[in-house]
């Protein structure tokens, strides 16, 4: 609890390049699979008419939606132990996609097979995404 209580304190003080205070609050809680069981119970504790868990868990935790992002896992220099809050996407741009222009999904193609009996169905997205902010985005290497 303490260590999501000061990302959520960082991320509030982010300031805009002249200074303004940004005063964003994370919304998601980006962990690897090690961590999801721990996630869960925090941010949906069982509620068995209002137990304590409803006063050990503040409700800005409880208001955070668990994203399991399992490759971090996997990889040993970011760890399992690794975990990330992001702002609401509305709040601030932070990553940015896009499409090629004209196409905003999947580009499909067909053609009716004339050497054997069939119809090749070509799938094609063009699609990029970059981070544009910093700001949105806070990491905890604590677990």
């Amino acid at each position: 609890m303490a260590n999501i209580t000061a990302a959520r304190k960082a991320m509030r003080k982010q300031t805009a390049p002249k200074g303004t205070i940004l005063n964003l609050i994370p919304k998601y809680l980006i962990i690897p699979a090690a961590l999801e069981g721990i996630a869960v119970q925090i941010t949906n504790p069982i509620n068995l008419a209002a137990t304590a868990s409803s006063v050990d868990v503040p409700a800005f935790v409880r208001a955070m939606v668990p994203i399991v992002e399992p490759r971090p896992d996997a990889v040993a220099s970011v760890g399992d132990t690794n975990w990330y809050t992001a702002a609401d996407p509305s709040a601030i741009d932070t990553i940015e996609y896009c499409y090629l222009e004209g196409q905003q999904g999947v580009y499909i193609e067909t053609r009716q097979g004339f050497e054997v009996d069939g119809v090749e169905i070509k799938a094609r997205l063009d699609f990029a995404a970059a981070a544009i902010d910093f700001r949105g985005l806070q990491k905890n290497t604590a677990a």
